[in-house]
């Protein structure tokens, strides 16, 4: 387990696939994902199938609240490159009730603290859609730097969306305590 202040982080279990079923199938949540079909409840549970084993490109992991160990969101390193030691991350908060709490941004430095001081990776980066305000505030402010832009690199809701790519690295790691 990674633990945060307020959140943990373990292992994605076949018992969370009621969850993330579900989350997968939020509107308000995948607004914020590439995802853009409803999930069918037999591809998320072939998804988890697959997340549950290790692989040596990729890491998941169920977020927790800590003081009640309640699953509230997923969080994923991708593409791992072992050489440069660099990993593509996402994560959400599926919960409604765990939102504006405080909750994601301790799950993201937990993740990156665990990325550089027990995976030893170097850099972090994280695409995210130019409209997800509350997503790219929250990176900024424990550290995450704007690398680039991919302009209109995503349709969805009938306009097409920028990416943009945020990226930490091991050397300017997240800002403990900062506020949102």
């Amino acid at each position: 387990m990674i633990a945060g202040e307020k959140t943990i982080l373990r292992a994605l279990e076949p018992h969370d696939l009621e969850r993330c079923y579900r989350w997968m199938n939020d509107p308000s949540i995948v607004r914020t994902l590439k995802s853009r079909y409803p999930m069918p409840f037999q591809q998320e549970a072939a998804w988890l199938e697959h997340a549950v084993v290790e692989t040596q490109c990729e890491r998941h992991f169920a977020i927790e609240r800590k003081d009640d160990r309640h699953h509230i969101g997923n969080a994923s390193l991708h593409e791992i490159d072992w050489v440069s030691r660099i990993a593509l991350f996402g994560m959400f908060i599926g919960e409604p009730s765990a939102w504006n709490r405080g909750f994601g941004r301790d799950a993201v430095q937990a993740l990156v603290k665990f990325a550089f001081d027990e995976m030893n990776l170097h850099k972090l980066r994280i695409n995210v859609f130019a409209y997800n305000d509350r997503a790219r505030h929250l990176l900024e402010s424990i550290g995450f730097v704007e690398e680039g832009r991919l302009r209109a690199e995503f349709f969805r809701e009938g306009a097409y969306h920028d990416i943009v790519i945020l990226s930490i690295f091991a050397d300017r790691p997240p800002v403990e305590g900062a506020t949102s």
